[in-house]
């Protein structure tokens, strides 16, 4: 699915801010043991972004997934980050993202329910949803606040629940007049579904890492 390059791409480099725009991306991993109302309010927020205009209806947005994400934070069981800072890096981090999910996101009905799709699926079972946001931002000292957060956090942390807990506290410090794209993707893209463990261990995915701590 992805072509990762590596965990932050040079991580010598990771928070010298040296180009125009700077790349945040996360995804989420959570098994909701067949919870349907846990899946069932991602979804419902997650679909209700498709109108919002505003940069104060997108930050009033993001705080409701994040508000979910951390709620649900004891469930996460595997994830992602990158924060790409490089000069030309960020903008094709983020078309790299955005094509591959939107490649890869079950909307075809027959991609979904109980019934397996060799080509996309490997099991019925649907303990997973999989949540990932994605932000391309204006590399300036207004966003020094979320800058930081992300910065503060420690190296032993960067794939522990406390890690994922401070990079979904970040979200809500970052002000949308200085964004120049976003997204957010659920996998799959309903709320009846879900992705299953053999799924998220198989090929695409190798990139996951566990996410560690209670």
């Amino acid at each position: 699915m992805y072509n990762r390059r590596g965990f932050f791409s040079k991580i010598g480099s990771m928070f010298e801010r040296q180009g125009d725009t700077v790349f945040f991306g996360v995804q989420f991993a959570i098994n909701v043991y067949g919870e349907d109302t846990l899946r069932e309010k991602l979804h419902n927020v997650i679909e209700s972004g498709s109108s919002i205009e505003t940069p104060t209806e997108k930050r009033s947005y993001y705080k409701r997934i994040a508000a979910l994400l951390r709620e649900d934070l004891p469930f996460l069981e595997y994830g992602y980050w990158d924060f790409i800072t490089k000069k030309g890096e960020a903008d094709a981090e983020f078309n790299e993202w955005v094509t591959s999910l939107t490649a890869m996101m079950a909307t075809e009905e027959e991609e979904l329910g109980d019934n397996i799709d060799e080509m996309h699926r490997l099991s019925s079972d649907k303990s997973y949803v999989v949540v990932t946001l994605l932000f391309l931002l204006e590399n300036t000292d207004v966003l020094s606040p979320f800058f930081e957060k992300i910065e503060e956090i420690e190296e032993e942390d960067y794939f522990s629940k406390s890690g994922f807990g401070d990079l979904t506290d970040a979200v809500p410090y970052i002000d949308f007049e200085y964004s120049y794209a976003d997204a957010s993707f659920i996998m799959p893209g309903s709320e009846e579904d879900g992705v299953s463990w053999e799924d998220i261990r198989g090929e695409g995915w190798e990139y996951l890492k566990p996410v560690m701590g209670i």
